[in-house]
């Protein structure tokens, strides 16, 4: 996988991850989903190892690598906010 593709599919999952998590913040869960929880947690560490590539990445590819890397640390976030919501909430 080349740099440009690499970078091009993790700004992209950043993107989705982000505007799940905003899409989930404005519509309550339903209860039913077990597997949920665990979903996020794989989703998290994905994300972590993704940044932690690129910012080992020596290009810069135009300040795109540097907003991909805060994209995907803003969904690292609000996946942790859901994670913590999920632990306070009954099921």
């Amino acid at each position: 996988m080349t740099r440009k593709t690499f970078l091009a599919g993790a700004a992209g999952m950043a993107a989705t991850v982000v505007a799940a998590g905003a899409a989930m913040a404005q519509v309550p869960p339903t209860r039913s989903e077990f597997g949920s929880a665990r979903n996020l947690v794989h989703v998290r560490s994905a994300l972590e190892g993704l940044i932690d590539q690129l910012q080992h990445d020596q290009a810069d590819y135009g300040g795109l690598r540097i907003r991909a890397i805060e994209s995907m640390q803003r969904a690292r976030a609000d996946i942790a906010a859901a994670l913590q919501w999920d632990a306070t909430h009954p099921h």
